[in-house]
């Protein structure tokens, strides 16, 4: 039953509604758990907001590929863009501010992804990043049931 859709955004953070409702319109269609699916809009979010803003130096537009797969016991995502090399996996959580200090910016959206998700990979293939985040949950009716 793999059933696998992709969707093609622009480096600005407003098409990532496009990501959303796509994954929502998928939700519906074949019964992914509301729970998995909470996990996998933030989670999504979080890596395309990244991809969008750090990807790219030059300031000008630019396309990348999520492509979302849905199969009977999991939901991959996986994400596909040009920009610069950076492997979101290797990423250090966040250190803890000194006492009275405010945190640095960056990681932990990295890190919250991390919690959210059960697989996290990173390759760079021929020049792209390609970034796979998957969640194991039971699609289909019976889950839908399960969860009422």
């Amino acid at each position: 039953m793999p059933h696998a859709v992709d969707v093609r955004i622009r480096n600005d953070v407003s098409d990532i509604v496009i990501l959303r409702d796509t994954l929502d319109h998928l939700a519906r269609e074949f019964g992914i758990p509301q729970r998995a699916l909470t996990q996998l809009q933030v989670a999504l979010d979080e890596v395309a907001s990244n991809v969008i803003k750090y990807s790219w130096d030059d300031g000008g537009p630019h396309e990348f590929l999520v492509r979302i797969i849905v199969q009977p016991d999991r939901v991959d995502l996986e994400l596909f863009d040009d920009g610069r090399e950076f492997d979101p996996v290797t990423a250090l959580p966040p250190t803890q501010p000194a006492a009275g200090q405010r945190p640095r910016p960056g990681g932990l959206g990295i890190h919250l992804i991390k919690q959210l998700v059960d697989r996290f990979a990173y390759e760079r293939i021929d020049g792209r990043n390609h970034t796979t985040l998957s969640k194991t949950c039971e699609v289909g009716t019976a889950a839908q049931r399960s969860e009422e």
